[in-house]
């Protein structure tokens, strides 16, 4: 039946004999498919709400359908041209409803916005037919139409994926509110990068019992939900916050943070040099006419346009923040302290922080380049080594600052210790061999046997061969300046002609070892080159395709669930006031996938 009635403003209509309730989300049978029942429960439970119904509205029935065999006698002259023009407005009105929360749900913007007065007058120029329903409304078809609809056709995505790769995180802010996501990564199978969120839960309190209960469920849970075998899950990578006690945290990133973390809190010179730098921002914090003679300083003095200061960061690299900025105001801050009483930065303290950023520039890019939704476990070997070659550099050259060359050593030491794991864990070992730009590049001849001979095993169906540990060449490397610092070092490696190219005895009658063979005496391509692009120009290699999508679909890093957390905060808000933590999560859930699922070309 069509919508006449106004009573539906404040109903959704799941299916022909059942209506939600978008003022209370309670379900209500309509056996009879009229509005008598929603009009009572509108009397009975939302009396101010049913005083907004029109006098028709109050009398208006719905006659009985009629009998399908009488309905096909109507012919189409018969048809009334009015009723038609009704289904057209009726259809718009129902894409205009869609459109509007679909945009709620891929920006974030308060559901509150559709209540503001300009909002409402805006739309009522654009189309005056238009009637802009409750909050709960449209908060109830994110939750249900299209959450539903985004739900079938995830499942059709992960059934093509022949392996995917599952990540979970947790993000969290200041006031404890936090998102758990599950990301599913794959390889379509014309070698399309994928990356689809299973399961976005909303986080309100850090109750230790009850996030570990959602992480040991939301694997289980999301696999059930959209059919997905555990044949298929290749392997799970796991952040801090959502890694099993005594477990090994395989998020990269944490590890990097990790190292400096540690590297910063074993060096008291560093944290009394950090505490200094505190002092300043805090004095023009507080004291806004220090705040405008500093502005004065840059802009009438020095003639250059900067906001003079930043907020006290307190995130892990919130010191070497700190220091950047005071770096760029050095000759601002020197004037003023010459002028007024401000804790002094000496010459060799700042020395100090310049080198000190010089130190800590190619992990902040190397974690840029983890964060980043293309990145893959091929890069991580290949990264971990230009870094440890960076800081022996570092150290070397350093040595002339205590305080910096300490901090260098330690870096390396903990960098060293941190990551042994990974330099012998075989899904980083086989991902960087499948990258043509890398391949055998980090690799003894003895080690490149070792992992061809589990790729073969991999790829034969056999049992996978006993891994001996594995360890990475190390090469002394010259510091070339270039504006990427990290880039100079995994440049210098790669052109190196240390590496030892695999071996030619191979057993020439096997297909796949020839493959093997073939590959490995391709040349390595451009390090800025597309290597699963370079696969789809490939299609000799076929019979080996199913392991390259199977390792370079892992993430090198799980920190999804932060992309989506830091662009949902007035969805927050919201399920502070009205939007129900249950549908919350179902909307986040949308946000996600909107661009992966192309939902947002609807």
């Amino acid at each position: 039946m069509s919508k006449k009635s106004r009573v539906w403003n404040f109903f959704y209509k799941q299916s022909d004999t059942v209506a939600i309730c978008c003022l209370c989300h309670n379900n209500y049978s309509r056996k009879g498919r009229g509005t008598t029942c929603l009009r009572n429960h509108l009397k009975s439970k939302h009396p101010v709400e049913f005083l907004t119904l029109s006098e028709n509205d109050m009398k208006y029935t719905v006659k009985t359908e009629m009998n399908e065999s009488t309905a096909t006698q109507i012919s189409l002259q018969d048809a009334d041209p009015l009723d038609d023009m009704q289904r057209h407005s009726e259809m718009d009105m129902h894409a205009s409803d869609e459109k509007l929360a679909l945009m709620i749900a891929r920006h974030d913007y308060s559901f509150y916005m559709i209540e503001d007065a300009g909002f409402v007058n805006f739309i009522k120029m654009l189309q005056p037919r238009y009637t802009i329903r409750p909050i709960s409304f449209y908060e109830n078809i994110i939750a249900t139409k299209i959450y539903q609809r985004m739900q079938t056709q995830l499942q059709q995505e992960l059934y093509i994926l022949e392996s995917v790769t599952l990540a979970t995180s947790i993000s969290w802010d200041s006031v404890d509110q936090g998102l758990l996501s599950l990301t599913c990564h794959g390889i379509s199978s014309d070698f399309q990068l994928k990356q689809y969120y299973l399961k976005c839960d909303v986080l309100f309190e850090r109750n230790a019992d009850d996030i570990a209960c959602r992480i040991r469920n939301i694997i289980s849970s999301a696999s059930l939900d959209l059919q997905l075998p555990k044949e298929k899950i290749h392997c799970v990578i796991r952040d801090e916050f959502t890694c099993p006690p005594g477990a090994v945290v395989e998020c990269n990133v944490h590890l990097l943070k990790e190292c400096v973390r540690y590297a910063y809190e074993s060096n008291d010179n560093l944290k009394q040099l950090h505490a200094k730098c505190q002092q300043i921002v805090k004095h023009f914090e507080e004291s806004q006419m220090a705040y405008d003679h500093l502005r004065h300083i840059l802009k009438k003095r020095l003639n250059r346009d900067s906001n003079p200061l930043m907020a006290i960061d307190e995130s892990p690299f919130g010191w070497i923040a700190i220091f950047r900025r005071l770096l760029k105001l050095k000759d601002a801050l020197t004037i003023y302290a010459e002028e007024y009483n401000l804790v002094t930065i000496y010459p060799d303290e700042w020395l100090d922080i310049e080198i000190c950023n010089r130190v800590v520039q190619p992990i902040e890019e190397i974690i840029n380049i983890w964060c980043k939704t293309s990145s893959t476990a091929s890069t991580v070997i290949p990264l971990i080594a230009a870094l440890r070659d960076s800081l022996r550099t570092d150290v070397h050259n350093f040595v002339s600052s205590v305080t910096i060359c300490s901090f260098a050593r330690k870096l390396l030491e903990e960098l060293e210790s941190r990551c042994a794991p990974l330099t012998t864990d075989i899904k980083y070992l086989i991902a960087t061999y499948l990258d043509p730009r890398y391949k055998h590049a980090f690799f003894t001849q003895q080690e490149m046997q070792q992992i061809t001979d589990e790729v073969l095993a991999q790829l034969c169906g056999l049992q996978p061969q006993p891994w001996q540990t594995a360890k990475l060449m190390t090469k002394a490397v010259s510091n070339v300046k270039s504006e990427s610092k990290i880039d100079s070092f995994l440049d210098n490696m790669l052109t190196s002609n240390s590496c030892t190219e695999a071996s030619s005895s191979w057993n020439s009658q096997a297909q796949l070892k020839n493959l093997l063979y073939l590959y490995n005496s391709e040349p390595k391509i451009e390090r800025q080159s597309d290597p699963i692009g370079w696969w789809k120009c490939h299609p000799k290699y076929r019979d080996i395709f199913p392991i390259v999508r199977r390792y370079l679909s892992i993430p090198a890093a799980s920190v999804a669930s932060g992309r989506v957390f830091s662009a949902s905060k007035k969805l927050y808000n919201d399920m502070k006031l009205e939007v129900y933590p249950a549908n919350g999560s179902k909307i986040l859930f949308v946000k996600a996938n909107l661009e992966a699922l192309h939902q947002d070309q609807i």
